[in-house]
C-alpha cells in the first residue's frame, strides 16, 4: 500500500527471464500486486515470475499493446503502474513516480527518460526515432509531453473505463498518453526517471519505429 491506495504494476513480457528476475528481486515494499504477462514466451518467463510470487496471465496473441490489454483489466490496485521486464526500468522508479502524481494531484503520470544518466543505455538510432516521435507528437497534438515512447505510467485504475487504446503493438504506450494528454477530465504530468541498459535482446526496431510513426498520424487524422 502507498499512503493508503493499492499498488498493482503490470509488466509484459516475452522471453525476459534475465530482466525479470532482475526487476522483480528488488520490488519496493509498497507494491501488493504485480502482473507478469507472459506474450507467448520459450523461455523460463513464467517461472521466474512465478517464483517472486507474480500473477501470471498468458496471452498467446503477439503483440506489445495486446499484453496490457489482457494484463490491465487483471490488476487490482488503486493505481496502476506498467513498467518492462527487461530490467530498463528499475522498480525503484515506482516512489518517483506516485510522489509526483500525489503532489500533483495528477490521475496520469508518465515517466521521461531523458536526459539520460547513461548515454548508452539505448542505441542511438532508437533514441533518434523516439526524439523525432515525441517532437511531432507536441507538435500536432499541442500537449507537453517529452518522452512519448516511454513504457512506465502510473495512472488510477478507473482510467481503464475511459481511455480505449486501439493499438496492439509498441504504439500503445504512445496511444494511450496522448489520449490521456488531450483529455479535459484528467490531469495528466511527466516526471523524469532512471532509465538502465535492457538486459537481452532489443526488440524495438526500424519496423517498430515506422509502424509507431504511422499510428501518430493515424490518430491525428481520425480524430474528432
Amino acid at each position: 500500500m502507498y499512503n493508503n491506495k493499492k499498488i498493482s504494476v503490470v509488466i509484459p513480457c516475452y522471453n525476459e527471464e534475465e530482466g525479470l528476475g532482475r526487476i522483480l528481486e528488488n520490488k519496493p515494499s509498497f507494491v501488493d500486486e504485480i502482473i507478469v504477462v507472459d506474450n507467448g514466451s520459450t523461455d523460463n518467463t513464467n517461472d521466474v515470475a512465478r517464483k517472486y510470487g507474480s500473477i501470471v496471465v498468458h496471452e498467446k496473441r503477439r503483440g506489445y499493446g495486446q499484453a496490457y490489454k489482457a494484463g490491465l483489466p487483471m490488476a487490482s490496485g488503486d493505481i496502476i503502474i506498467t513498467s518492462d521486464g527487461d530490467n530498463s526500468y528499475p522498480l525503484t522508479n515506482l516512489g518517483i513516480m506516485l510522489s509526483c502524481m500525489e503532489g500533483g494531484h495528477y490521475d496520469f503520470v508518465t515517466g521521461c527518460r531523458f536526459p539520460m544518466a547513461d548515454r548508452n543505455a539505448q542505441p542511438a538510432i532508437n533514441k533518434i526515432a523516439n526524439y523525432f516521435i515525441s517532437w511531432l507528437i507536441r507538435a500536432l497534438f499541442r500537449i507537453d509531453l517529452r518522452d512519448s515512447q516511454s513504457g512506465m505510467m502510473a495512472f488510477k485504475r478507473d482510467l481503464l473505463n475511459t481511455i480505449k487504446v486501439q493499438n496492439t503493438d509498441m504504439g500503445f504506450s504512445q496511444e494511450i498518453k496522448i489520449m490521456a494528454f488531450l483529455s479535459p477530465k484528467i490531469k495528466c504530468g511527466e516526471v523524469h526517471i532512471s532509465y538502465l541498459k535492457r538486459l537481452g535482446k532489443v526488440k524495438f526496431n526500424k519496423i517498430n519505429a515506422v509502424q509507431n510513426l504511422c499510428s501518430v498520424l493515424h490518430l491525428y487524422f481520425i480524430r474528432p
